[in-house]
């Protein structure tokens, strides 16, 4: 009888070898995949946010409010929820465009005497503590700053400021020769707000920024990118507060500048993971995410586009405003 043969260790080890080689050939190739199929469906939600104000604007004859009134009283991420199949959760957010002592019952009325804002019940059980999908990047990491309420991915574009909500500077670059601070298809100035509050009552705001205002052209002007949510109690991709709701295309995707956040506690600085901040007066996000080499961005006539972080400075920034005379023509 013939005795059987068994594995020597010189042989068990060369076949470990062996699949632990492939394992490492294939992992990165695995990564790529996983990476592509993040970035196509962050792609697509930036296709369905533009859509969704683009269907706003046809209902109302002007793109949504940039915020409702101010830091606390609602911003754009909620107005389009409607256009975005959650209307279930826009009809129970209440005193969007209120304030703290004038209720606007909009788009549910609340009980009397009370003024809720985002970050007070029952919007955030219904609304803000909400993971919503198309507002969520799944290349990012979700985090939840402050008493569970969402970081999320996508701001709109608030044009080319170097600070908005205040004054002094971040640092950097001088602005150009013959810079000027110019609203993007949403106003960062934070002059647009989508209500108007007098004495007691809350009427809608007629004025708004329309399709037809965006005269450098809607396929040269962005309308909303990616951002990064800040972890631990960073408020960037805070989207449901005034502040964090825009980004600015005064510095390149993905830059090592730091964003401004009006306080330092609320800012996380990691610049070896990308999310350099400090904290001081004022307010600048800029577009950044976890794709390698750059961000996704909606124009403004519903494309979606790449821009690579070693865009043409010049050029980005002239993507923000909505009518500054510069035509662009970027190559992804």
């Amino acid at each position: 009888m013939m005795k059987r043969r068994g594995f020597t260790l010189i042989e068990l080890l060369v076949v470990i070898a062996i699949i632990a080689i492939l394992i490492g050939l294939l992992l990165p190739a695995v990564q790529k995949v996983r990476e592509a199929a993040a970035r196509s469906k962050c792609s697509n939600n930036l296709k369905q946010i533009g859509l969704a104000a683009h269907n706003y604007h046809d209902v109302n004859n002007k793109l949504p409010p940039m915020t409702g009134n101010g830091c606390c009283w609602g911003t754009w991420a909620v107005v389009i929820l409607p256009f975005i199949e959650q209307d279930p959760a826009f009809k129970l957010y209440q005193n969007w465009g209120g304030s703290d002592t004038v209720n606007s019952n909009y788009p549910a009325p609340a009980v009397a005497g009370s003024f809720p804002r985002y970050g007070g019940a029952p919007n955030t059980t219904n609304v803000t503590q909400r993971r919503f999908s198309v507002y969520t990047c799944p290349s990012d990491k979700d985090n939840a700053p402050i008493s569970n309420i969402t970081n999320n991915n996508y701001a709109v574009a608030g044009g080319n400021g170097q600070n908005s909500f205040g004054a002094g500077l971040v640092g950097g670059p001088s602005p150009p020769q013959g810079y000027v601070v110019m609203p993007g298809m949403f106003d960062s100035r934070n002059s647009m707000f989508g209500m108007i509050i007098s004495g007691t009552t809350v009427s809608p705001n007629s004025r708004g920024i329309k399709l037809v205002n965006v005269t450098d052209g809607l396929t040269n002007t962005i309308m909303v990118g990616e951002v990064r949510q800040g972890q631990g109690t960073d408020l960037r991709g805070f989207t449901w507060w005034g502040d964090a709701t825009a980004f600015s295309t005064f510095y390149t995707p993905n830059t090592t500048f730091p964003d401004l956040i009006y306080s330092a506690t609320y800012c996380n600085n990691q610049p070896a993971q990308g999310m350099p901040c400090v904290g001081g007066s004022g307010a600048l996000f800029s577009s950044r995410s976890r794709h390698p080499g750059g961000v996704n961005a909606g124009l403004g006539d519903g494309s979606v586009r790449f821009f690579s972080d070693r865009v043409d400075p010049a050029a980005w920034m002239a993507m923000g405003p909505i009518d500054d005379g510069i035509v662009n023509k970027i190559d992804s």
